[in-house]
């Protein structure tokens, strides 16, 4: 304690100097704190927005992920409803289970024959409330945008469905959506002698009536084209109820989310009613990957496959890898500045007191004594500085949170909240005052082991 009392006294002689080293450690440390804390954020808002929207775990038939792209119905799971029970009465799952899920995902054309526009489009069959819960997860309790984003279905409406908002201005379903800032297409001129758009709609009628819940009035409808699992096309109506922006921008451009049972209809026709998987969302992540060793202990041999959020996404994984790049390389940055600044500090601290230390010496003070008196002001400035640096990143990152800024992320339909966060993870903010003060302390046991190597007697006729 003495020693550190000596070194406090010593870095005040010039309180110039040693405020300046102290300031630039303060800037490092803040530097690397927000840039840490939004990068954090990033990564656990996008992490949320997988969970949100495919859970955390897949279950799907066995070679779904080589080959059912090119041949979903050879690999859809009939079962569904089975499996489904095994995971929700599995005393080792069911603790960590928040929810199963049985969707369906396939392709088809959607046609809007009143504005005479079709284009291609991704399904989603989804059962609403499921769906609703699934959309609600949040264990990082992060505001990830300003608005909430639901889609408004209920089980019991039947033909209902939600499209991505870009693709209602392109098949020019801005007013029956009543949408305000949709971009209306331009009014097209057809040639007098041009035949009439193929209305495939009538299709829909005789098997598959729309139906719709008594409270939910459709504003809007598209007829669907895909093929069935037999390689039949076959015709369903949904009727919108909304359009929302999606996650990203392709789906903005080409989703439509339904009802499973609709889904259904339009992809098995009267045949067997088969899903593409299931998704398994759980309370927290940290407990993905023991559900997943679970499961394929529970699951049927050889029947199904179990991929975590992180294997079906993996441009997930490639972010963070791509962040954690940046913030090692920023965070490097940061601390050879920390270094030179106090080996300079100190270099100039050794040379202004030769006469000092040689007397010291030649009182009895041994070596080892110079170090740490030394040691202990690099202590000091590394504290001081590291200190001051997390007060001022937790007053930065509040004002950021509290302004609730918005920015739009590459190929995001919608903006997102320009947060900071340092305690998602726990050890990431005493981690980097830690390393903040190391830096400053090793930087000194150069000019302190200089200092302690002086001769006694040219010490003291240095001046």
């Amino acid at each position: 304690m003495k020693t550190l009392q000596i070194a406090y006294r010593n870095i005040c002689r010039n309180k110039r100097r040693s405020l300046m080293t102290v300031l630039a450690i303060a800037v490092s440390s803040a530097s690397v704190l927000l840039f840490g804390g939004n990068i954090s954020s990033i990564i656990y808002t996008l992490q949320t927005g997988y969970v949100r929207t495919s859970g955390h775990i897949h279950i799907y038939k066995e070679g779904y992920s080589k080959y059912g792209a090119t041949n979903p119905s050879a690999y859809g799971m009939e079962d569904y409803g089975n499996i489904t029970r095994i995971v929700d009465s599995d005393p080792v799952v069911k603790p960590q289970l928040r929810l199963v899920m049985p969707f369906l995902a396939f392709q088809g054309i959607a046609g809007n024959f009143t504005a005479d526009t079709s284009q291609s489009f991704f399904g989603m069959g989804i059962v609403p409330s499921l769906f609703e819960k699934l959309m609600t997860w949040d264990q990082y309790h992060l505001k990830v945008t300003k608005d909430e984003v639901a889609t408004g279905l209920k089980d019991e409406d039947l033909s209902g469905g939600v499209i991505g908002y870009g693709m209602a201005e392109r098949l020019n379903l801005c007013g029956d959506l009543q949408l305000a800032d949709c971009a209306v297409p331009p009014a097209r001129k057809e040639p007098a002698d041009s035949a009439p758009a193929e209305d495939f709609s009538a299709l829909t009628r005789d098997d598959f009536p729309p139906q719709a819940s008594g409270k939910a009035a459709a504003t809007a409808r598209l007829d669907l084209l895909a093929a069935t699992s037999g390689g039949a096309p076959n015709v369903v109506s949904v009727n919108l109820r909304k359009a929302m922006k999606m996650g990203s921008k392709a789906f903005n451009e080409g989703l439509i989310i339904m009802n499973l049972d609709l889904a259904q209809k339009l992809i098995s026709g009267r045949g067997t009613k088969k899903v593409t998987g299931l998704m398994v969302q759980l309370n927290r992540t940290d407990n993905t990957e023991l559900v997943r060793r679970r499961l394929q202990q529970i699951l049927p041999q050889n029947t199904y496959e179990v991929k975590t959020f992180g294997e079906v996404r993996p441009m997930y994984g490639q972010t963070i890898s791509m962040f954690l790049t940046i913030f090692g390389f920023m965070a490097l940055i940061m601390g050879v500045i920390v270094l030179f600044t106090t080996i300079n500090t100190m270099s100039m601290s050794v040379m202004e007191r030769i006469s000092e230390i040689g007397t010291a010496r030649a009182l009895g003070l041994r070596r080892s004594a110079i170090i740490k008196q030394f040691v202990g002001e690099g202590f000091l400035l590394g504290t001081f500085g590291a200190t001051l640096g997390v007060a001022a990143a937790l007053a930065v990152s509040f004002v950021i949170n509290v302004m609730e800024i918005t920015w739009t992320p590459p190929d995001y339909a919608n903006p997102v909240l320009l947060s900071i966060h340092m305690f998602l993870q726990p050890l990431f903010l005493p981690c980097c005052w830690l390393g903040l003060i190391a830096v400053a302390t090793l930087s000194s046991v150069i000019p302190a082991r200089n200092a302690a190597r002086m001769a006694i007697v040219d010490a003291l006729r240095h001046n």
